[in-house]
């Protein structure tokens, strides 16, 4: 019985340690908006797995008598698997309680378990140091070694990976992390309890985990390098486009004016009442021109729209738009940009394949049951079909770049708690953000 509850207590500090490991590397995450219903349900799934290998468990122990290879040999394959699936719950609940994709909790779940196998080292070797102290569990030396190296963690560690409350991965990234760390803590640990050479063992986990989150490190300032270079190519990429957006606008007024001064010299010179009527209507066409300034409420979305307004006059398209554009004072003015001219050039871009009397564009910006929507509709030729992320497939050559446009807008819809959707019916395009309306400060 002194056996079984030595095995017991021995078993319980595991899952404390990877929690709190699990806990420092997940800290800085975004979390969900519903956290205690997610983590609720993530840590009842978590406990109760855990606690039926852990029976298991038991039950081997009990029935299997000591001594016998078999048996160690059986009760080191059970613990082993209940240590995979513990990893594997440890995962699930930093993907129920943080807004990341499951790859990034696996991500996340990786790096703690290999800190919380670096503090389990660092017992084994100052056991083997300090023969006359204690490691074990609730002894000083457990609690001052375990806080240390977590410590050490987050401070060398965590915070260097992390970047805009999230860790840069890819799923082929992430698998091979975790692979690596499974077969370095959980198989090597198995052999050094097997055959006895646990403080050799300790020293070599040690080295690797710590090598293995240095790498980690340089890995994220490499890839959050290459995302600033991409954001910046993709900030050029815009403003050459706004830059010829501005020339054809400019190029416009120009035209018009030109038009606009022999229309006046010529209406000097007409005595016909006839003629001299359908001059004036010519010159009131022409200054039409600056009813394309919209007045929502909102300074950078006044611009955008006006921008966009005088394309669609100069394309022939008609732009209807009800927009409140205070509704939208809590957006950043870039991301405001980006929105509205990505939804509005795409909305252009299928219109201009119509005949003319058919090009129109609806916008509307409105509030609704708690939501801020942002809706535009158009027109469209010939068929478009959705793809299994909800966005609009494509048969263009430049299907890397295509459609960049949508996804920024869902990026942006996402990082004020909203969502994109995207629906087509009978010729009829129409993108919808939804926002919440009701914002804190």
């Amino acid at each position: 019985m002194e056996e079984l509850e030595s095995a017991l207590w021995g078993m319980l500090p595991f899952p404390l340690e990877l929690l709190t490991a699990v806990a420092v590397f997940a800290f800085p995450l975004e979390k969900r908006p519903r956290l205690s219903r997610q983590a609720a349900l993530g840590l009842l799934v978590a406990v109760g797995f855990s606690a039926l290998f852990f029976g298991l468990n038991l039950a081997l122990y009990w029935v299997s008598p000591a001594g016998q290879s078999g048996a160690d040999w059986g009760r080191g394959a059970s613990s082993l698997l209940w240590c995979g699936l513990l990893f594997a719950q440890m995962a699930l609940i930093v993907w129920t309680v943080c807004a990341v994709p499951f790859r990034e909790a696996l991500y996340c779940a990786s790096c703690a378990y290999l800190i919380e196998h670096m503090a389990y080292c660092v017992r084994l070797l100052l056991a083997w140091l300090l023969p006359g102290v204690s490691t074990d569990p609730g002894a000083p030396l457990y609690f001052l070694s375990i806080g240390l190296v977590y410590l050490i963690g987050y401070v060398f560690f965590v915070r260097r990976m992390v970047r805009d409350r999230h860790y840069a991965t890819t799923a082929v990234e992430s698998l091979w992390l975790t692979v690596s760390v499974l077969f370095v803590v959980l198989i090597m640990s198995v052999m050094a309890t097997a055959y006895g050479f646990e403080p050799l063992h300790g020293a070599y986990a040690l080295l690797c985990g710590g090598f293995a989150l240095v790498g980690q490190v340089r890995q994220q300032a490499q890839l959050s390098l290459q995302r600033e270079l991409n954001m910046q190519q993709q900030l050029w990429l815009r403003r050459k486009a706004q830059l010829e957006m501005s020339r054809e606008n400019i190029e416009l007024i120009n035209r018009k004016c030109h038009d606009l001064k022999h229309q006046v010299a010529a209406l000097k010179h007409i005595g016909d009442p006839e003629k001299r009527a359908a001059v004036i209507d010519s010159l009131q066409s022409s200054v039409m021109i600056y009813d394309a300034v919209l007045k929502t409420g909102n300074e950078i979305l006044d611009t955008v729209l006006t921008e966009k307004s005088l394309l669609c006059g100069q394309e022939g398209i008609t732009l209807s738009c009800i927009a409140d554009g205070g509704l939208l004072a809590f957006m950043d003015a870039v991301d405001l940009y980006t929105l509205f001219g990505n939804a509005l050039d795409n909305a252009i871009e299928a219109s201009r394949e119509l005949p003319q009397a058919e090009r129109m564009i609806d916008l509307q910006v409105r509030q609704k049951a708690g939501l801020i929507l942002i809706c535009v509709t158009n027109q469209f030729s010939g068929t478009r079909v959705l793809g299994e992320e909800g966005l609009p497939r494509t048969s263009k050559a430049d299907a890397g770049y295509h459609g960049f446009g949508l996804k920024s807008i869902q990026s942006i819809a996402e990082k004020y708690g909203g969502v994109m959707t995207v629906s087509v019916e009978a010729g009829m395009f129409r993108l919808c953000v939804s926002i919440p309306g009701e914002r804190e400060g």
